[in-house]
């Protein structure tokens, strides 16, 4: 009987593995997972732009890129949300030797969804409709644009670290809803100096910003437990251990709401992370 039991099991497997998984469907990390309790908090209904911009150490001309969103952080302050990802692969994306490698699970699985094979590249909000490259000189426009938009999801978000980090979402939804909606959190850290390729000059102590360590969520984000009705309020906590080897004052929370199917960011939020 137990054999019978195992061709069955061996053959579901042989029909199953016929069929052609999508890399964005791999369970590789499963991350952290959200409580969800209703709130009574009122946000401020700010909407705000988060980039993803794609690097490597050996880009030459990712260094323009980088000029160009520092302008654009300066200019919109905590509106935009930046966060860097290492290129998955190829020459462009390996470490100097000596320096560590900033790759990441999370960030090569958005890599690879996106299918990024030039650098340095950017979304705004994760919409692929318009990708930006090189010194990226239209992004500050669309930038604004956006966050003159109304948005359809308030957030905010903060970060206490005990013996974890231990954060805590605010949602309010804006409008109604029909598809369903995910929460990721990430955690970025600036002034991480090593080596960059700044226009086939080598520069020893270049100062890298907004650096995607860990995705504490799954890579997809988490499913928000609510109705999709406008004028709810919603209360999500999480916590994770961070790797010693990031330093926290250097770091920051960043939690953003997604549109299930599309994966379209709808807003974002980022934080400090505090001490009791």
């Amino acid at each position: 009987m137990h054999h019978s039991k195992f061709i069955i099991a061996a053959t579901a497997l042989l029909f199953a593995a016929c069929d052609k998984i999508q890399p964005e469907d791999y369970t590789v990390y499963d991350g952290a997972s959200i409580s969800w309790t209703a709130s009574n908090l009122t946000l401020d209904t700010v909407q705000r732009a988060y980039v993803e911009k794609y690097t490597g150490p050996n880009c030459s001309n990712c260094p323009d890129a980088d000029a160009t969103l520092n302008t654009a952080h300066h200019q919109f302050g905590d509106s935009l949300i930046i966060v860097t990802i290492n290129h998955r692969s190829g020459s462009q994306s390996e470490p100097y030797p000596g320096d560590e490698d900033m790759r990441t699970d999370g960030g090569n699985a958005w890599d690879e969804h996106y299918g990024i094979n030039a650098i340095p590249a950017a979304f705004i909000n994760r919409n692929t409709d318009k990708h930006y490259l090189g010194a990226m000189p239209s992004i500050i426009t669309d930038i604004n644009t956006l966050l003159q938009q109304k948005p359809s999801v308030a957030i905010q978000v903060s970060a206490i670290h005990h013996t974890s980090v231990d954060i805590t979402v605010d949602v309010n939804l804006l409008q109604n809803f029909s598809s369903k909606l995910t929460l990721t959190a990430l955690i970025t850290e600036d002034s991480l100096v090593y080596k960059q390729n700044n226009h086939n000059v080598t520069v020893d102590d270049y100062v890298h910003n907004h650096m995607l360590r860990k995705v504490i969520t799954g890579f997809w984000g988490r499913e928000i437990d609510c109705a999709g009705i406008a004028g709810e309020k919603l209360r999500g906590t999480l916590s994770f251990s961070p790797s010693p080897s990031i330093k926290l004052a250097n770091s920051h929370i960043v939690v953003f709401v997604s549109d299930k199917n599309t994966r379209r960011v709808l807003n974002a939020a980022s934080c400090r992370i505090t001490n009791p």
